[in-house]
Parts: structure tokens; sequence; C-alpha cells
């Protein structure tokens, strides 16, 4: 038996309902015919983000006042007959992809029919229909411009990267002082979460005017880069088959990036650390076994990878500067 989903109530679908109800209770207010039509435009321009909103009405403006002026036309030449009808969409949906605006073909057809359905095309007829564009484009813009702020959602998904990272160091970090320990961490599903977050930023993007740039998304994308480096790491760890005098210092390091995954203050601090373990690695001697070089060089590797991880981050800076940046 297949299951069903949860049942939910979102804003979305509220936002919907009371904009029906209002394009209808005007459009009724106003003595407009067809009034019932405004509640479609007011569904069908109900979007996620106040910029796809904006886009969407103003297609469906452009649509709607094209087929008005055209049915009226060939209908008053023509006659009202449904092969007429039939060649005015044939004709018209093209134009609408030339023009771009072939978001606002529905909407068009709607207006289109009532033309098609008037006892008298006139200019009531062209006064009736575009006042209930007005009232239902209206409304669907005030709609859309009562959006829930992404922020909580936006921190939640930023900790648990946070929290993630974190981990990993201090599994690293153990790895280290124990390099027997078995190690095969999985990043598919903080890759998931990351790629959930951007989205959500790009989201967050949409919804304000004048803005093409958000902190949290380059704050995400930051993210993803030092997640194929700690990839890598994990790479490299696993190749490291014996101890080594670097493994403690190493270590340590390690732990003190988990313990600071979000400061930016302890950054070049812990860069300073790396430079000083780089220092001390090549006054040492080279290693006389096979297996003992092959740790040394994957530790030299390591220390690569983490310099480009601490410098990524130190690039970025905080969140909170990044976006200052871009607001000042």
């Amino acid at each position: 038996m297949p299951r069903l989903n949860p049942y939910k109530i979102g804003f979305r679908t509220i936002k919907t309902a009371i904009g029906m109800a209002l394009g209808i209770i005007i459009a009724q207010l106003l003595g407009l015919d067809n009034f019932s039509s405004s509640a479609i435009l007011v569904v069908l321009c109900i979007k996620h983000t106040k910029v796809h909103s904006v886009q969407a009405i103003a297609s469906r403006f452009v649509c709607c006042a094209l087929i008005l002026i055209f049915g009226s036309i060939i209908f008053n030449y023509f006659g009202q007959h449904a092969l007429i009808l039939g060649l005015i969409v044939l004709f018209f949906i093209p134009l609408t992809v030339v023009l771009k605006v072939q978001e606002g073909i529905v909407t068009s057809c709607v207006i289109l029919l009532h033309v098609f359905n008037a006892q008298t095309i006139d200019i009531n007829l062209f006064f009736n229909e575009i006042l209930l564009l007005i009232v239902g484009l209206g409304i669907a813009f005030l709609m859309n411009m009562i959006m829930p702020s992404l922020d909580k959602n936006l921190k939640q998904y930023k900790h648990e990267i946070e929290d993630y990272f974190t981990e990993v160091f201090k599994t690293y970090s153990e790895v280290c002082r124990d390099p027997s320990r078995s190690l095969d961490l999985s990043f598919s599903q903080i890759q998931f979460t990351i790629k959930k977050a951007k989205s959500l930023a790009f989201r967050d993007v949409k919804n304000h005017f004048g803005r093409n740039e958000n902190s949290y998304y380059h704050y995400f994308d930051m993210r993803e880069e030092q997640l194929d480096l700690l990839r890598r790491i994990q790479n490299m760890l696993q190749n490291i088959e014996c101890s080594d005098l670097l493994l403690d210092q190493l270590s340590n390091l390690l732990l003190e990036i988990a313990e600071n995954v979000n400061s930016n203050d302890y950054t070049l601090l812990r860069l300073h650390s790396l430079y000083e373990i780089r220092l001390e690695l090549d006054k040492m001697p080279l290693p006389q076994s096979q297996n003992a070089l092959q740790t040394r060089a994957s530790l030299m590797q390591l220390l690569n990878e983490l310099e480009e991880y601490l410098l990524i981050k130190s690039d970025f800076g905080s969140l909170k500067m990044h976006h200052e940046s871009h607001s000042a």
C-alpha cells in the first residue's frame, strides 16, 4: 500500500487561499463580469520568491493585454467561432515565445475565452478585463511581498555543516595519534546538505530587489570547496602506515582547527602553526624505510591540502564581514 505524504499547510498555500478569496470579493464589489477569473490570476502568480513573482506578473499582464487586443479585433472581423479561436492560439503562442513572455500563455487563454464568450465585444468588455487583471495580478503581487525570512533556516544549515566539519577534524586528529585506526568517513550526506543550503541561499537572493548576491551563498560555496579538501586529506591519512615524529604536532593542529571551525580570528594562527611544522619538517632527516618514506610524503601532501583549506577560510573571512563588505 502506497504511503501518503504528511499533511501540511505551507505559507504559500495560505497566501494562495487568502489571495483567491480577496480577488473574488474585490472583483464582485467592483461589479466585474467573470469575477472568479481573478482567483485564477492569483493562483498562477503566487511564486516562491519576490523576483520570480514580479517576472510572472509582468509576463502575464503583457500576454493578457496583447490577447485582449488581438482577440477583440479578430473576433469582430471574423466572428466568434471555435476555428477562429484555435487559429488565434496557434499564432499567438509562438509570438509570446518571441517576446519571452510565454509564462503568461495560460492566463491569456482565460482572457481570450472571456472575449470568445462575450455577447458584445466593446469598450466595456475591454475595461472589465483590464480591471480583472489589475485586481488578480495586484493581489498576487501584494501576497508575494509577504515572504518568510530564511535566515533561521540558513543559520541552521550553517551550524549543521560546521558541526560536521568539527567532528571530521577531531576524527583526523585521533587518526594521527593512532595510525592503525580505520578511517572511512562518508561525505555524501553533508554534500547534499551543502547543496540544499546553497539552493536556499540563492532563493533568498531572489527575495530581495536590487541585490544579486547573498553572503550565505558564498559561505556555503566556500564550505563546498573545503569539503573536497577534506576528502583528499582522508585519502592521505589512509596512506599513513607507520609512526612519524610529525604526527603528534599534526594531531594538535587538526584538533585546534576542529575547535575553531567557524573562527576567522584563529585562522592565521593555525597557518602560522602549519608553517612551523613545515619548517621543522625541512630540518628532519629523510626516513630510511619505504613505508616511512611513503608516510612522510603523505604528510607533506596533507600539509599542502590543509594549508589550502585554511587559506580558503582566510580569504572568505567571517560571514558577517563578508556581508558588510558587499553592503558597504
